[in-house]
């Protein structure tokens, strides 16, 4: 036999379903327990899909960038680094006024020294000096300015940087009317005023210091946000380092209207509450010197701003105000290549299928209730266990107890192989047009659908009183309901299967709303009221029918007939049992079986079940809520098959 082999383009819409299912995949449990595609979503997102590392990790990520920093530098190291800098600038400068003094006898440069001796200690009050100090050393002089400079970079970062950049003039007279202006609408936007308006004619007046559409309360967190970095380095060092640099940080005004300007707009924005900071809590035992400070603090600041935009993002959509570049810089190529996906993710299901997109909700679409149910079988169920799943075979083909109905169906992997010959080579002829020889496709194969002689109407009653999440059997007793929906559905199109819930009451809900069926805060467990509108929605129902009945307690609530009332009690009162029981042996007299399915064992319960067992025959299976699955769909399979061959 000469086996032969066809190949065709590659084809990526394939790839793109294999895609959209693996997220539903991942997706499942989230979806079976409480039905709320954002919320689900926001799982997924956190805990990543496949290999890619979700948001967080990519947190974990950047605190230990965090840590590692802190880790290394003492930050109360930067004073110390500064006066030794001082102090050798002032040195440079004292040498040179030596040389001079000694060469030219030049009293000005005896009383240069004689002033440089008498700066004064504190790094703020020395740096003003030395502003107005006549540097003979040309190379002093330049070192001191650079220093400042750097200072003012550092230090003031944008809380006056930002602004003076902003500004067409550099005169400090102009920058400190600008703060004093910008000071008096935060005092009054902190005494509860609206100051949206005056905030405009201050833009006019001021181009280029805030954004055209920026409204205050966004400029004003734009300008704490980079000024809490400053707060933040000062709140980690100890008290007399952070008083010295608090000094140093005043002195660095160029003019004293400018000084006052910046400390009348701090105690502004920390009347505010903006620029509360906790400090960093370096740790480390290197110096943070001045060469360092800006990347440093730059390094944590975008941290943070990271950190909090990955803890907003609770949506795929929101993953794309993240700045992509920050990413990569901060945390690599592969950290940004896992939020790229990430964001995709709501698309690939809504272009797959499965979501709809009703208004700002996401919905899930009836093609991925089905795909979840299959989801749920196979996993019940893995690849070498299919045999298990109903296939019930037979050398004897024709004594399986069905007759051929005269329609056809597609051939769907696990459908017996009934070849409907005709209608196979029609759909050949369809797709190849005319010639031979005639070349068979997989999607041209169709089957002899079957009426089966026994028809089962099933309806699965699941118990979801407040004590089934606490127990943790909420999320099994839900999956072997889209489990069980996706077997019938596969294997005996024909069967009825309905869906009735109970807690205090019972209700009937449909498969498109069973994933968001949630609990009840209620007490009570109302089994009289679920067999009775299960018994209802069976009894113009053909062939064998049953209630397969998942619980984990014992009935603890009934409805009075005379006022309709729901009547708790716990223990169960004699009432309630005698009422549930009254209505089991109507489910008996109208020939419908109950199967229970048991999820706690604990003596109540047993002798309840015993009781309707001793009046209905049926059967009773004790499990956890993990064996529920394989347990209830097993017991489905069996009884069906039994009834086939009957």
């Amino acid at each position: 036999m000469v086996r032969r082999f066809r190949y065709h383009d590659y084809d990526p819409s394939l790839d793109h379903a294999d895609e959209s299912e693996s997220i539903l995949d991942a997706l499942a449990d989230s979806l079976s327990y409480h039905g709320n595609v954002a919320e689900a979503l926001r799982e997924l997102l956190s805990r990543g899909i496949g290999a890619t590392p979700g948001l967080a990790e990519l947190l974990e990520r950047l605190r230990q960038q965090r840590d590692e920093l802190l880790a290394r530098y003492d930050p109360n190291g930067l004073a110390t680094q500064l006066r030794s800098e001082l102090e050798a600038i002032v040195e440079r400068e004292r040498a040179t006024r030596e040389r001079a003094y000694q060469s030219t006898n030049d009293e000005r440069h005896l009383l240069a020294g004689l002033e440089l001796d008498a700066l004064p200690a504190g790094l703020g009050e020395k740096i003003r000096e030395l502003s107005q100090y006549e540097f003979l050393d040309s190379g002093a002089k330049e070192r001191f300015e650079d220093l400042v400079t750097s200072l003012r970079s550092s230090m003031l970062r944008e809380q006056v940087n930002h602004l003076r950049n902003a500004l067409e003039s550099t005169d400090p007279a102009v920058s400190a009317q600008m703060m004093n202006e910008l000071s008096e609408l935060v005092e009054r936007f902190n005494a509860g005023q609206d100051v949206e308006e005056e905030f405009n004619d201050f833009k006019q007046r001021y181009p280029g210091v805030a954004g055209e559409d920026e409204d205050f309360e966004a400029f004003m967190a734009r300008l704490a946000q980079s000024a809490r970095l400053t707060q933040s380095l000062l709140s980690s060092m100890d008290e007399e380092t952070r008083n010295e640099l608090m000094e140093l940080m005043a002195a660095l005004a160029e003019s004293p209207e400018l000084g006052q300007a910046m400390a009348r707009l701090g105690n502004a924005m920390a009347s505010s509450g903006s620029l509360e900071s906790a400090g960093y809590g370096f740790h480390g035992e290197t110096p943070l010197e001045l060469g360092d400070l800006e990347t440093v603090m730059q390094t944590l600041g975008d941290l943070d701003e990271l950190e909090g935009a990955l803890k907003l993002a609770s949506s795929p959509e929101r993953l794309s105000e993240i700045d992509r570049t920050q990413i990569d810089q901060l945390l690599g190529s592969d950290a940004a290549a896992a939020i790229d996906r990430l964001k995709q993710l709501a698309d690939q299901l809504s272009k797959a299928g499965f979501i709809d997109r009703d208004g700002g909700r996401l919905e899930l679409t009836s093609s991925a209730i089905a795909k979840l149910g299959e989801i749920v079988l196979h996993r019940l169920f893995p690849a070498g266990q299919s045999r298990l799943l109903g296939n019930h075979e037979s050398r004897h083909i024709g004594n399986l107890g069905t007759d051929m109905s005269g329609e056809t169906k597609p051939y769907e992997f696990g459908d017996p192989f009934r070849l409907a010959l005709g209608q196979t080579l029609h759909n050949a002829l369809l797709r190849q047009g005319r010639g031979t020889p005639l070349r068979l496709a997989p999607d041209d194969f169709a089957v002899d659908l079957t009426e089966e002689r026994t028809r089962a109407a099933t309806v699965l009653a699941l118990d979801l009183s407040l004590s089934m999440p606490l127990n943790d059997t909420f999320l099994p007793a839900k999956q072997v309901a889209l489990a069980l929906s996706s077997l019938i559905h596969a294997r005996y199109p024909r069967d009825y299967l309905g869906y009735v819930v109970f807690s205090e009451v019972a209700r009937e809900v449909k498969l498109a709303t069973l994933p968001s069926a949630q609990w009840d805060y209620v007490y009570g467990t109302n089994i009289e009221h679920a067999l009775l509108l299960a018994r209802t929605m069976l009894r113009h129902q053909p062939g064998y029918r049953q209630i397969l009945l998942v619980t984990d307690g014992e009935p603890t609530a009934h409805i009075d007939p005379s006022s309709h009332e729901v009547l708790f009690s716990y223990p169960p009162s004699r009432e309630t049992l005698q009422r549930t029981l009254a209505e089991v042996l109507r489910c008996t007299r109208e020939q419908i079986t109950i199967n229970l399915f048991v999820l706690n064992a604990d003596h109540g319960l047993r002798g309840f079940v015993n009781d309707v067992l001793a009046i209905n025959h049926g059967e009773a299976f004790y499990s956890t809520g993990s064996a529920l699955g394989p347990i209830l769909v097993q017991e489905y399979l069996n009884d069906r098959n039994r009834r086939a061959h009957q």
